[in-house]
C-alpha cells in the first residue's frame, strides 16, 4: 500500500480554492516537489470532455472503462468511476508517484485541510469539517480555527505551507 501526503482545500464557490491551490503548486515546485491535484466537479453533470470525434472519445463513447491518449509528453485519461468520492482519484493520482496531492473540494473528506472563508457565515457552516489546519480569510473571524491567515498575505500562506510540508502530518495510506 502506498503512502502520499495529502492536503485538502475546501470552501464555497468563488472562495479562492483554485487560486490558492495554484499558489501551493508553485511553492511545492519551487521546493522541487512533484504535485498531483484532485478536483471535485460539484456541478452535478460530468466535466466537459474532448470532441466526441476523437478516437479516444469514440472508444470511451463505445463503453470502454478507460480510454487514454498520449502525445507530446501529456497523457489524457478518461476513466469511468467504479466508486465515487476522492479516494479512487487519490489512488489514481498516487500511481504517478507525486510527493504531494492537493485536493480541491470534497469538503467532508477526512484529510488535513485549509478552509477558505468569505464571511463569518462561511465559518459557521465549515467549522465542523474534519481536520481543519488553517483558515484563510477575507478579514473574517474564525473562532476556534487552529491558525488564521488573511487571504492577501500570500507570503504567510506560503510560509505555513512550507512548515506543513516539513511536518510529519498529512500522510494518507492508499
Amino acid at each position: 500500500m502506498d503512502t502520499v501526503r495529502v492536503l485538502q482545500v475546501a470552501g464555497f464557490k468563488n472562495s479562492g480554492k483554485t487560486t490558492l491551490i495554484r499558489t501551493l503548486i508553485a511553492e511545492a515546485e519551487s521546493q522541487g516537489l512533484r504535485t498531483a491535484t484532485v478536483k471535485h466537479h460539484g456541478h452535478g453533470d460530468p466535466p466537459a470532455l474532448p470532441d466526441s470525434e476523437t478516437d479516444s472519445m469514440k472508444f470511451f463513447g463505445d463503453g470502454a472503462a478507460v480510454s487514454a491518449v498520449s502525445g507530446g509528453g501529456i497523457i489524457q485519461l478518461h476513466l469511468r468511476e467504479a466508486e465515487t468520492g476522492p479516494l479512487p482519484m487519490l489512488r489514481l493520482a498516487a500511481a504517478v508517484r507525486p510527493d504531494l496531492v492537493l485536493v480541491e473540494g470534497f469538503k467532508q473528506a477526512p484529510f488535513e485541510k485549509i478552509v477558505l472563508l468569505r464571511s463569518a457565515e462561511d465559518w459557521e457552516q465549515l467549522k465542523d469539517l474534519p481536520d481543519i489546519r488553517l483558515a484563510v480569510t477575507a478579514g473574517t473571524d474564525a473562532p476556534g480555527a487552529p491558525e488564521i491567515i488573511a487571504r492577501e498575505d500570500t507570503e504567510a500562506i506560503r510560509g505555513w505551507f512550507g512548515r506543513w510540508l516539513k511536518g510529519g502530518t498529512g500522510h494518507v495510506h492508499l
